[in-house]
């Protein structure tokens, strides 16, 4: 019966290790890499790499995204986030990051508003500067998530896409 249970539990374990692959060990590079969406990697930019090396309390709203492991997935449900380059299967190649990419991405812009917007929440500037955010009455608060994942989703392949290094003639005709 122990050896049965042995058996099981062997087999388990090398179905996972073939299908997740094992982990990378003494991965050279920046302690993080990228996974996009689609689950192929990449790494970082020097503006990724400063914001993960920022020092950021636990409660803080504005941290990183640090997946537990290659097939965590984000609140959005996405497959996308930051990873400890070991943690990343060894089958999966990580991919270059564009050169330009951290001023590709401040030219896309990012207000973080964007989401609510997209749901049709109401938005309104306080005298003070503040910000007041209504979520949208013509739609249950369901679908208000459902918009608001939607355009998470997209604004993360379209950032992945920026990433991306293309080949020499891709560039030109861009």
């Amino acid at each position: 019966m122990q050896t049965s249970a042995a058996s099981i539990i062997a087999l388990v374990v090398n179905l996972l290790m073939r299908n997740l692959g094992s982990p990378r060990s003494n991965a050279p590079g920046f302690t993080f890499v990228y996974v996009n969406q689609d689950g192929s990697a990449r790494e970082l930019s020097p503006g990724e790499r400063t914001y993960l090396s920022e020092e950021i309390s636990g409660g803080d709203s504005g941290r990183p995204y640090i997946k537990s492991g290659y097939t965590s997935r984000d609140g959005w449900g996405s497959l996308s986030g930051f990873i400890e380059r070991h943690k990343l299967p060894a089958h999966i190649k990580i991919l270059p990051v564009h050169p330009h990419f951290d001023a590709r991405v401040e030219d896309l812009g990012f207000d973080k508003l964007d989401a609510h917007r997209a749901a049709g929440d109401i938005i309104e500037t306080n005298a003070d500067g503040s910000i007041r955010c209504t979520p949208n009455p013509q739609i249950s608060r369901e679908d208000s998530l459902e918009l608001m994942r939607r355009w998470n989703l997209a604004h993360q392949r379209e950032r992945e896409r920026l990433a991306m290094v293309q080949s020499p003639n891709d560039e030109a005709n861009a």
